[in-house]
Parts: C-alpha cells; sequence; structure tokens
C-alpha cells in the first residue's frame, strides 16, 4: 500500500509538470509571436460609395478625423472609434473591434440600412424609382452589413442606381485594397500601428491572453 501512495504521488507530480510546462510552452508561444495588432486595436478596412453612378468623394474635411492621440479619454469618442484621416476616402481606421458599418457611416454623418442610404444629397431607397440599392462585402452581397463589424481588410461596396452585375463588379474593383498596407505603417493619429511596442506591454497582453 505504501509503495502504491509512492507511485501515485509521483504520478501526481508528473502530471502537474507536464501540464506547468504546457502552459509555459503555450505562452512562451504566444509571446514571441504576438503582432503589433494584438497588442493595440487598430486596423484598416477599404470601401466605397456610389449613388447613380458616381463615386462619393468625401472631399469636405469634416469626414476626416483630426490627427491626435488615441488616449483612453479620446477612446470615449465615437468617431475616434473609426474614421478616416488625412482625405484619404477609401480607408476606414479602426480602434474598437466592436465598430460597425452603421457606427462609421453614422460619423461621416450619413445613415445606412438594410434598405437605403443617408447621405449629405438625400436619402436612396431601395426600389424607389426602379433604382436599387446594392451592399458588397468581401465579393458577396450583404444586406446586413450596417449592423456587421468593421473587419480587418474587408471590402465594402454600396451603390445605388440601375447598374449591371457588370457594372457593379467594375465599381468593386475600383475600390483600392490597400488596408494591408496601411496595417504596417505609422497611423497618423498616434495610435501606434507601425510602431514598436515595449515588452511589458507584450507581456501583460500574454496574460490576458491567458486569462
Amino acid at each position: 500500500m505504501k509503495k502504491s501512495n509512492q507511485l501515485d504521488k509521483r504520478q501526481l507530480v508528473y502530471g502537474l509538470v507536464c501540464f506547468l510546462f504546457g502552459v509555459i510552452w503555450l505562452l512562451a508561444v504566444r509571446f514571441a509571436t504576438m503582432s503589433h495588432g494584438d497588442i493595440h486595436d487598430h486596423y484598416h478596412a477599404n470601401f466605397a460609395v456610389y449613388i447613380n453612378g458616381e463615386r462619393e468623394l468625401f472631399d469636405n474635411f469634416i469626414f476626416y478625423e483630426e490627427v491626435q492621440a488615441c488616449t483612453g479619454d479620446s477612446l470615449n469618442d465615437p468617431k475616434t472609434r473609426v474614421h478616416m484621416h488625412n482625405s484619404i476616402n477609401h480607408v476606414v481606421h479602426v480602434h474598437d473591434t466592436a465598430a460597425t458599418w452603421g457606427h462609421f457611416f453614422a460619423n461621416l454623418g450619413f445613415g445606412l440600412g438594410s434598405n437605403y442610404i443617408k447621405t449629405d444629397k438625400g436619402v436612396f431607397v431601395d426600389g424607389a424609382s426602379g433604382k436599387k440599392l446594392s451592399i458588397i462585402l468581401n465579393d458577396a452581397s450583404d444586406g446586413s452589413v450596417y449592423n456587421s463589424t468593421v473587419q480587418n481588410e474587408d471590402k465594402l461596396l454600396i451603390s445605388y442606381g440601375n447598374e449591371t452585375e457588370a457594372e457593379l463588379e467594375t465599381q468593386y474593383q475600383s475600390i483600392g485594397q490597400d488596408a494591408d498596407v496601411y496595417n504596417e505603417g505609422t497611423d497618423p493619429s498616434s495610435c501606434s500601428s507601425g510602431n514598436t511596442f515595449s515588452r511589458s506591454e507584450r507581456f501583460k497582453k500574454t496574460i490576458r491572453f491567458w486569462q
């Protein structure tokens, strides 16, 4: 019996050592492979809006956020969470993984629903005057996109008019697909994209990941 108890204890110790080794290994891999995007919620998407065949240029400064540091307080501002910068009218900057396309368009002063889009030029409803609202997200039609979170490297087309499938495809292909390039660059609002991050930041994020 005594020998059996000693064997059980050795097995328990061995199991605990293996478990701890596994945990340490997982954390080490996470620490070593963690990308900058894992540390700071900041990524990009691409989009375009066409109304009656004309692309919205967003050529007014009011559509763009000023260059500013993204502190904890500023992130309480909805416009800081998802916006555009520097008059680049096809790139969305996302600083909150819960931000939706509806939030983004609301920040522009637009409105978006399953069957309408409201711009600074008016409200355009699907079916009105025989025209249709077409919404294409990542090569697929998506009428509920207004309630979908903006994902990293999304590509969105919103088009209202009498376009054929071929014309919609041409509009979709006209969207600059460079979100990945902006992911690697430095964020104009100083929100850390493209900047280095410290070992302490990496370690804290690793611990939070495990928890």
